[in-house]
């Protein structure tokens, strides 16, 4: 997911129209730095996925430069650890330290002289109990919407992220959901971008090529993830879903990486069930 690695852009200028005249107005707009872009992975009984690239600035072209040549090391709090291989340039994979529920794990990044740590404990599983649909309840024309269904464990903050594909296409919203209202309890959901729906002043409108349909095949993969990755995702949601006129300052997601990074490390829990739609 290329798009966590963007800096909001800012309007390059302001047209200001008196008495008859046009008066362009160039704002002084400062370039930053460019950051170091973290994506990992590590799904239960699954091996260390991270990829490696460098943020660039809202003048540049949306292609964002691989990190080559880093030391990515992952080790748990078993006493496991493994450097991981680079497979292509900025990919880089584990074949050994596998995720186990409950452990604790800790990425390390080493490029260009600095180092860049997270953490992540990959949460017991809770089971993807079954995947419905339903109408999307704001008219016929919306199509239809994925349900999801589970139970809850009692006694312990949960927090999901789910990933939605129609017909093998992955849908780039974010669906979250977590048991702040539903702690030990069967939860029956229909998958919402959290910062809101069409329709309803809570974002930009769906692709259309993500709109379901009768006939379609319905994938979602049911992530459990910690707390803080699902900071992370939560506030990336807001800014992808913020009106850009309102945007006055380039802002990123609360990272949970340390040492200047942007990204996420995430140790979660996937099942997956299909549905073809009615």
């Amino acid at each position: 997911m290329r798009s966590n690695s963007l800096l909001i852009p800012l309007a390059a200028a302001l047209l200001l129209v008196v008495t008859g005249c046009e008066k362009v107005i160039t704002l002084d707009l400062q370039t930053s730095p460019a950051q170091v872009v973290i994506e990992a992975n590590l799904v239960d009984d699954g091996y260390g996925r991270v990829s490696l690239s460098r943020s660039v600035n809202y003048t540049e072209t949306n292609t964002f430069p691989p990190v080559v040549g880093a030391v990515v090391t992952l080790t748990d709090d078993a006493g496991g650890r493994e450097t991981l291989r680079e497979t292509s340039p900025g990919q880089y994979a584990g074949v050994t330290l596998k995720g186990v529920p409950g452990r604790t794990y800790t990425l390390r990044v080493e490029t260009g002289g600095t180092a860049y740590v997270a953490l992540s404990t990959l949460p017991v599983v809770v089971p993807f109990e079954n995947l419905a649909s339903e109408v999307n309840p704001f008219g016929a024309d919306d199509g239809l919407r994925a349900v999801v269904q589970y139970t809850d464990p009692a006694g312990r903050a949960n927090s999901y992220l789910f990933r939605q594909y129609r017909n093998g296409r992955l849908n780039k919203a974010i669906f979250l959901q977590n048991d702040k209202y539903t702690d030990g309890k069967p939860v029956s959901e229909p998958l919402r971008n959290q910062g809101g729906l069409a329709g309803t002043g809570g974002g930009p409108p769906p692709d259309p090529i993500d709109k379901l349909g009768s006939g379609d095949t319905l994938t979602v993969e049911m992530q459990n993830v910690d707390a803080g990755v699902y900071e992370y995702f939560r506030t990336l949601n807001q800014i992808l879903d913020a009106n850009p006129a309102f945007s006055v300052t380039p802002t990123n997601p609360k990272t949970t990486i340390s040492g200047g990074a942007l990204g996420y490390f995430s140790a979660h829990s996937s099942r997956t069930r299909r549905l073809i739609l009615p």
